[in-house]
């Protein structure tokens, strides 16, 4: 029955909007700022300079890296049993249970090949095309598909914490505006991916006009979480598209999966199995209180629609 594997996708998609959530209410405005630098003020140096720096004034909370491998552990377990539901419809109980995963690799490599050579066996020839099918390699750049996203990071998630990182992103538009004739730019540099505190995220260098002269100098930064999504340390992608790519991506395979196995596809009603978690968020009618006690210390309190009495709301 693919119902094991139903509830772990839709346990991780629970996990995955607890986290967009959080994700929506943190205040970025007062997570960030930058600091410019300029020379200004040295006429004697042909070249006029500038250079921007970030400052992390709250990073992204920790909570978010534990959520994440939530939702990674529950979406590779969806895909585990559903590769088990296949070997107890064709062939029984496996003889090596802990060996029976749904296999991912990045390359159709001899390690795949040998994995395939123990697996195919236990499965229907229409349920190995599928694996086959939606393996990373089948795709031109392997390292951009969500299943391999899925594949290295759940793996990494077993040994350490999976740690959202901060990412820098630019419009795509000037830094220099001036009125008149405008400034020559000698170089222009904006560095986008991970960032950390402190670090120069956009510089640029005008030849110093002669005679007085007004100019604006205004990048429009960008700075939102991310993850690394493979070994390449600049294989960074935004969370919110790493998550939801990646919970889409498990969606299509469970669901032909079902279909192969001869099985109707789930109520989505009946695959609600945190509704704590959804039922204190705005849309769902929950609230947030909050209350000092006498000591002056602030406390939050969720609480779930229709257990609401007195109190302040969010």
């Amino acid at each position: 029955m693919m119902r094991s594997a139903w509830i772990k996708w839709a346990r991780g998609v629970e996990h995955q909007a607890v986290l967009a959530r959080e994700g929506r209410e943190f205040d970025y405005g007062q997570a960030y700022a930058y600091s410019r630098t300029d020379n200004a003020r040295a006429a004697s140096d042909p070249l006029l300079s500038a250079q921007w720096r970030l400052k992390i004034l709250k990073p992204f909370p920790e909570r978010w890296g534990v959520l994440a491998g939530d939702v990674l552990t529950n979406l590779r377990a969806a895909l585990d049993h559903t590769f088990w539901t296949a070997v107890m419809a064709h062939s029984g109980p496996p003889p090596n249970p802990h060996l029976v995963t749904f296999p991912l690799a990045t390359e159709n490599s001899k390690n795949f090949k040998g994995k395939a050579k123990d697996l195919r066996p236990l499965v229907a020839p229409e349920f190995w095309d599928l694996v086959e099918a939606c393996q990373p390699f089948q795709a031109e750049q392997p390292q951009d598909m969500p299943l391999e996203w899925l594949r290295w990071l759940s793996n990494a998630d077993k040994h350490r914490a999976v740690r959202v990182i901060g990412q820098m992103a630019f419009d795509a538009g000037p830094i220099v505006f001036t009125e008149g004739e405008p400034f020559e730019i000698v170089d222009e540099k904006r560095f986008t991916g991970p960032v950390e505190d402190n670090a120069v995220v956009a510089r640029v260098k005008i030849k110093r006009p002669v005679g007085a002269r007004t100019i604006t100098l205004r990048p429009t930064f960008a700075y939102s979480p991310a993850l690394q999504v493979g070994e390449d340390a600049e294989l960074i992608v935004p969370l919110h598209v790493v998550m939801e790519e990646m919970t889409q991506d498990v969606l299509v395979v469970i669901s032909n999966a079902t279909t192969v196995l001869g099985e109707e596809l789930p109520d989505p009603a009946g695959l609600e199995v945190g509704t704590e978690h959804a039922s204190v968020a705005a849309e769902n009618s929950g609230v947030s209180w909050f209350f000092r006690d006498y000591d002056g210390t602030s406390h939050r309190m969720d609480v779930p629609a229709g257990e609401a009495q007195t109190g302040s709301q969010e």
